[in-house]
């Protein structure tokens, strides 16, 4: 249900006369709202930067995820004895895998076929480690944290593209209402032009006739002509709205299409009390907020885990053997289990300290500013709806002041054309009625971006309801 203007009308009911004007030239193409709005979407060329950016943030999440794998090289290496110049060869692997849990696994093998060792030319070797951190190293966030890190990237550039998809409705909403207001204004240029025509003429009958002063014919004229100038100005500006849609949608530079001013939006702007409650929750920029404090807290545990003393337990299992061909080189013979613990600490702990202390500032300055963002979300929905009451209040008394306005113009050219008045108060009433209808065709525009802002403010501005708009 929609929100209601401080004077209790519906604000859709206010933006009614601006919905209903004419109909665009049936010669050109109508480029509705909808299309804006999905040719935007497609071929926006920040929203297409911005898509290309989380494509690379995924390749390389990709990466990092590729490297808890098991890791596996093999490798061939040829070589000739300098005495007899016979070939001596060498095969075999390396492999590992991280677990993110924080076990390190290891393994090598080679065979090395060695002709000048004769009888046994055959010899192999490999070995299998198992480390695990016991102090330093032993929390698995540390193991985890690149691969936490590069998911955290991916779900910030996720975050990034939907601020800047919302961001995109916004501004094509605004360029589309520009070039609708442009139209609209130069529409109404055109018509006080024709009337200032008119004028002229019938003040020129008047001082021929001897019923009027040359100072009425001249004033006429000043009007005619600076009406004239203002339809150039509204030409040109038409114009460069159209070039600012062109740019936001998208458009090829050169397409030309007629605008048809929108309807109702697609969706309301929730109550002030709705608005304010989970704001947080519904902005992307909140939510980033709040997993910022999650990463300096996971800064802060790593830091305290690199500040322990490196002890890890470590369990091996090696063989080396020859024989008289490779397979009889690869039976086990002899092999040699061990297990130990390997440790090295730094005497000079201050870098760690350091390092610890600036982890702790840190989360404690991100926690007070996720404090203060917070509520500087709720501040900027509430100044949303404040300024949405105001034009509402502002719309309503544009409204009243126009159906004024044109009243007061058809007295004085009643008064004129009967010959009881001077064409003074006719160009006075045509200046006052141009201002107010420019006035409140602003106002009806700023009602629709007003609204838009309160969707923005709130987060319940969804891309899904508007890219389905007709």
């Amino acid at each position: 249900m929609s929100r209601r203007g401080a004077i209790g009308v519906p604000l859709v009911l206010l933006a009614l006369p601006f919905l209903a004007q004419d109909a665009p030239p049936s010669d050109q193409h109508v480029l509705t709202i909808g299309d804006a709005i999905r040719a935007t979407l497609a071929r926006n060329p920040d929203l297409l930067n911005s898509l290309d950016t989380l494509s690379v943030t995924r390749w390389s999440e990709r990466a990092i995820r590729s490297s808890y794998l098991p890791q596996f090289t093999p490798f061939l290496a040829t070589a000739r004895d300098p005495d007899s110049g016979q070939r001596i060869d060498s095969y075999g692997f390396n492999a590992s895998e991280q677990f993110p849990f924080g076990p390190l696994f290891t393994a090598s093998g080679s065979v090395t076929r060695d002709p000048t060792q004769a009888p046994t030319p055959y010899a192999s070797a490999y070995n299998l480690t198992l480390t695990q951190p016991l102090l330093k190293g032993l929390d698995p966030a540390v193991t985890r944290e690149p691969l936490r890190e590069a998911q955290r990237s991916t779900q910030t550039q996720e975050r990034n593209l939907e601020v800047t998809r919302r961001n995109a409705i916004l501004a094509v909403y605004a360029a589309y209402l520009a070039v609708a207001r442009e139209d609209r204004a130069l529409a109404i240029a055109q018509e006080r032009l024709a009337r200032a025509k008119e004028l002229t003429e019938f003040s020129r009958a008047r001082f021929t006739a001897g019923t009027l002063s040359r100072l009425d014919v001249l004033r006429a004229e000043q009007q005619e002509a600076s009406t004239q100038t203002t339809v150039n100005d509204e030409l040109n500006a038409a114009e460069d709205a159209r070039d600012i849609l062109r740019r936001t949608a998208g458009l090829p530079r050169d397409i030309t299409f007629a605008v048809k001013p929108p309807g109702e939006l697609p969706v309301s702007e929730p109550p002030l009390p709705d608005a304010v409650a989970g704001v947080v929750d519904r902005r992307p920029e909140g939510q980033e907020a709040r997993d910022q404090v999650v990463d300096a807290e996971f800064a802060v545990r790593i830091a305290k885990s690199e500040q322990l003393p490196s002890l890890s337990a470590v369990l091996g299992y090696a063989f080396a053997a020859v024989g008289t061909s490779a397979g009889d080189a690869w039976k086990p013979k002899n092999p040699i289990f061990t297990f130990g613990f390997r440790t090295d600490y730094n005497f000079n702990a201050t870098v760690l300290y350091a390092a610890r202390r600036t982890a702790e500032v840190q989360l404690e300055t991100r926690r007070r500013n996720l404090g203060i963002f917070e509520d500087d979300l709720v501040r900027d929905v509430r100044r949303t709806y404040r300024h949405l009451d105001s034009v509402a209040k502002n719309l309503a008394i544009a409204t009243e002041n126009l159906r004024v306005a044109e009243l007061q113009l058809e007295v004085a050219r009643l008064r004129f054309e009967k010959g009881l008045s001077d064409n003074f108060n006719v160009v006075d009433a045509e200046n006052l009625l141009n201002t107010n209808k420019l006035f409140e065709l602003d106002q009806r525009i700023a009602l629709i971006l007003a609204r838009l802002d309160c969707l923005f403010a709130s987060g319940a501005l969804s891309a899904d309801a508007f890219r389905n708009q007709p």
